[in-house]
């Protein structure tokens, strides 16, 4: 114990390392060739993208193939640059060229990496190199490409899915964003870099994109929709849980994303995998929590991107969601709105107010009025100065940011979320965000993150983050794994939110576990205790290759994130070569290298890449997926989560027990690594709460910000202060960038989700009749077939997105025009555009004032009920949207009743019971 002690007192003693974060600015999927001097040459988009997709539960695993065609007469290094999403554990890289020979990836320390490709370079051989250039984006050099070949390069990774408005989200990215450059806080390598890459902006549009998506729930499957294009859907006969979705399109303008809504959302399971060669057995315990949360009073901050780049679709969505959440606000909160640019605008100067309806017209008005015309995407500072306000007495100030995220100083973002006690949600529009910082920022505070497509629904995201920050997340969150009699590392707990995927990881050496062992959870809910047990399968997943190990890459993954983005670091960069390189997952401070070592050496004249670092292997696109082999079986179900309410149990960190065990892998000592690893008593400032935070949120106690310049990174700033000196001029984008402007770049038509009815006959049409009551009615709307057959919330929405169609566009439309007329209370008042609506008219509740209750009744009160009974009978599918609403109407109801309780009417329940029946025909 003690030499652990001294070990974590080191850790917290060492500087942080100067992690390699050049920010990719402007850069897009294709391939960039380099000839002498670095001076780039031409531009090579890939020929064709396809990505093949396991996904078991949440664990989706992806397959990713980029074919490229050197065009160029002459051998050339060529390099792209590419996205996927934020926290994908990239396991493999292979490189097949036309010519039959065929390269495959190892993991070695990054500059090792480095050496051995330009090695490989200089003697003429085949070679590639796959790094991380940031949390979201990825660079892979191709050494010696010959004139006119063709290459095939394939990437494996895993990812753990998310779960969105009740459906779990996949999303395969198409290309990366262009990133704009604040005026100040970036170092020198992001200014060469933007010189070098402002150029390259490409979506391949004549690329064939394609995907193929087998889904695999134990539970079973309701449907798979996609907000994005068109999905052909083949149910497996004998299987009810398996479903085949395909997606076919051309360019690379717009992300694929599907939704898969299972019959089970919210089942605990425990999934087993070992590792033969290693010996070693890792465990993932996954549940979707639901629980009734402790409601808090809240200052809501709503923090909205006005820049360029939000123009068109995107800020219309924001507007609309915009003012349903206004709506949906608690009555008791404070509020205010922030818009930013390369500036900010703050509606109330002074700090938030009061929710009121006063206030409400005025932020009304104010939304209304918003325009994408602030220029440049710059959240630092309207993030800073909005956490710098004192916090209003009485209250838990939550922030909500909603961007497309083209930014590039994302880790100061991070970093200055990470200082605060302040939960800040953050929502990314459209393709190519960075869902780095959307994801950083929301991880950072302990919050929540969600996506959504141009054209997709937002207003429904919006509401789930509010009602999510309007609670308390569970508190003193504890995972206590099965008893083994050696030693164990964890991963850190996430916070636990209602209605959002949770999950936890073990590693230990394998060995048989007692017959009937569980996974026990518990927390504190405020008022009660929530504690469940899991029970753990008797089989498990045997995986002899490394590629196939999915939850030793996943567990290893999130290791080294969690080590990594602490404040201060618990791992120093050779612990996370180390365990990089053990486990053969892609970190920042390692590198895939592919070679030929007994291959024939090219001929000479071959053009190579300048030593500037900042211009080999400009290319880009958006790190999303994650593919593999078969995913792990052996999924159980747990015993009623909520049957057990014990006593307050501490935080518990899981500890060493027993022996050290000795690992085999390609690290000599990576037992010691397993053991700095492990969560320890000593280290637990980083992991437990030792004063929970008032608002409940289980925010680690963070003292302050260290400073991420240390004196390990001099010497790469001396490098690029000569690689900047030797560049002829500044481009003038660069110079425009760096003045604070920002091109307002022109809306892209993204191919938006289709109407229902079309979406079901192009799937006839491509497998036949689909009159399947699983997959061919519920691909056009999951709600029909689960509500009419169990009378239970539905597992879908009616629509996904807002669809390019008329009638999904114009439905949406009316819940807003609906939602607008609502008070901050939540009651309705009698009007011409609620006439205009629903044709409710003031003749219309005096009779039924008149007929029910024998005189008058306040028309306010009649009006509020049949508003909520129109709710529910025409947009049901759409609850999510104008649920909160609702609630605060139920409430303005039940502190009315002395005006409309008698004549048979005693409850809220029986007078909207009386509303629908009396407007169910459409008054005159």
């Amino acid at each position: 114990q003690v030499g652990r002690e001294l070990f974590c007192r080191s850790v917290l003693q060492l500087p942080i390392p100067s992690l390699s974060r050049p920010r990719q600015l402007r850069a897009m999927s294709g391939l960039i060739v380099t000839r002498d001097g670095g001076a780039p040459a031409e531009r090579v988009p890939p020929k064709s993208v396809h990505v093949d997709v396991d996904v078991v539960e949440r664990i989706a695993r992806h397959r990713l193939a980029q074919t490229f065609v050197n065009t160029s007469p002459s051998c050339v290094e060529a390099a792209y640059v590419f996205p996927l999403l934020d926290g994908a554990a990239i396991s493999a890289l292979r490189v097949l060229f036309s010519s039959g020979k065929e390269i495959l990836g190892e993991v070695r320390e990054r500059a090792a990496a480095e050496a051995a490709f330009n090695d490989a370079m200089s003697r003429g051989l085949r070679t590639a190199m796959l790094r991380e250039e940031s949390g979201d984006v990825f660079r892979t050099s191709i050494g010696n490409l010959g004139p006119g070949e063709e290459v095939e390069v394939s990437l494996e990774y895993c990812l753990e899915l998310p779960v969105i408005d009740q459906a779990v989200r996949l999303t395969i990215p198409s290309h990366v964003a262009p990133r704009y450059c604040p005026s100040d806080g970036m170092t020198a390598a992001e200014v060469c870099s933007q010189a070098a890459i402002s150029g390259y902006s490409s979506t391949a549009p004549g690329a064939a994109f394609a995907a193929k998506v087998e889904v695999n729930m134990a539970g079973g499957v309701c449907s798979v929709e996609s907000p994005t294009h068109a999905v052909a859907l083949t149910r497996h006969a004998a299987e009810s849980g398996k479903i085949l979705a395909e997606v076919q399109c051309s360019g690379l303008q717009c992300d694929i994303v599907l939704a898969i809504f299972p019959r089970e959302l919210f089942r605990p399971v425990v999934t087993r995998e070992v590792h033969i060669a290693r010996g070693t057995e890792a465990l993932m315990l996954s549940f979707v929590p639901r629980f009734d949360a402790v409601p808090q009073r809240i200052e809501a901050v709503f923090l909205l991107d006005c820049s360029g780049s939000m123009g068109g679709q995107r800020i219309e969505q924001a507007k609309r969601a915009t003012q349903i959440f206004l709506r949906s606000l608690p009555t008791d909160c404070f509020f205010n709105i922030v818009l930013f640019g390369s500036d900010y605008k703050i509606l109330y100067r002074h700090g938030s107010v009061a929710y009121s309806q006063v206030s409400l017209q005025e932020a009304t008005a104010y939304v209304d009025n918003i325009s994408a015309d602030m220029g440049g995407t710059n959240i630092l500072d309207p993030l800073s100065s909005t956490l710098a306000q004192p916090p209003i007495t009485g209250t838990q100030r939550q922030i909500f940011v909603l961007t497309d995220g083209q930014v590039s100083n994302q880790q100061a973002i991070i970093d200055l979320v990470r200082a605060h006690r302040c939960r800040v949600f953050s929502i990314g529009i459209g393709s190519g965000v960075s869902t780095a910082l959307v994801n950083g920022v929301a991880r950072a505070s302990r919050a929540s993150a969600a996506f959504v497509q141009d054209r997709e629904g937002l207003e429904a995201v919006c509401i789930d983050m509010l009602r999510k920050a309007s609670s308390r997340s569970v508190a003193d969150v504890t995972v206590s794994w099965p008893v083994v009699p050696a030693l164990r590392s964890q991963t850190r707990l996430q916070p636990m939110l209602a209605g959002e995927g949770f999950s936890a990881f073990t590693l230990f050496p394998h060995s048989p576990l007692p017959e009937g062992a569980v996974v026990k959870v518990t927390g504190d809910l405020g008022t009660r205790r929530l504690e469940f047990e899991v029970p753990v399968p008797p089989s498990w997943s045997a995986v002899d290759s490394g590629s196939e190990a999915i939850l030793h890459h996943m567990f290893a993954r999130r290791l080294l994130a969690e080590m990594q983005e602490a404040d201060p670091p618990t791992m120093s960069p050779s612990d996370a070569v180390q365990l990089s390189v053990a486990y053969s997952v892609l970190c920042a401070h390692t590198a895939f290298v592919a070679m030929d070592r007994h291959g024939t050496e090219m001929p000479t004249g071959v053009v190579k890449a300048s030593d500037l670092a900042a211009l080999r292997g400009l290319f880009t696109w958006p790190m999303g997926s994650r593919h593999g082999a078969k995913m792990p079986t052996g999924l159980a179900p747990c015993r009623d989560p909520y049957s057990a309410w014990g006593g307050r149990n501490p935080f518990l960190l899981m500890r060493a027990a027993g022996t050290r065990n000795s690992l085999e892998g390609q690290c000599s000592n990576i037992d010691d690594l397993v053991a700095k690893t492990t969560m320890l008593r000593s280290i637990s400032t980083e992991f437990r709460v030792v004063s929970r935070p008032a608002d409940g949120s289980h925010l680690p106690s963070v003292a302050g910000v260290r400073s991420a310049i240390v004196e390990g990174a001099l010497g790469m700033l001396r490098r690029v202060a000569r690689v900047a000196a030797a560049l002829p001029f500044i481009p003038v984008s660069l110079r425009a960038s760096l003045g604070g402007g920002h091109s307002t770049r022109a809306a892209t038509v993204a191919v938006g989700a289709l109407p229902q009815q079309e979406r079901q006959q192009q799937q006839q049409q491509a497998h036949g009749s689909v009159t399947d009551p699983e997959i061919g009615r519920e691909a056009a709307s999951p709600l029909a077939a689960m509500a009419s057959a169990s009378g239970q919330q539905p597992c879908g929405r009616a629509a996904v997105a807002i669809g390019t169609g008329g009638e999904s566009v114009s439905k949406l439309a009316r819940l807003e025009a609906l939602l607008r007329l609502a008070d901050f209370d939540g009651s309705f008042k009698h009007s011409p555009e609620l006439r205009a609506l629903i044709g409710l008219d003031v003749t219309w509740t005096s009779a039924w004032a008149q007929e029910q209750w024998g005189g008058v009744v306040a028309s306010q009160v009649l009006v509020t009920a049949v508003v909520l009974a129109h709710l529910t009978r025409e947009f049901a599918g759409d609850r999510a949207t104008w649920d909160l609403v609702a609630s605060k109407s139920r409430e303005w109801l039940r502190s009315q009743e002395n005006l409309w309780r008698g004549s048979g009417i005693d409850s809220v329940d029986v007078l909207l019971e009386v509303a629908a029946a009396r407007s169910a025909q459409p008054p005159q």
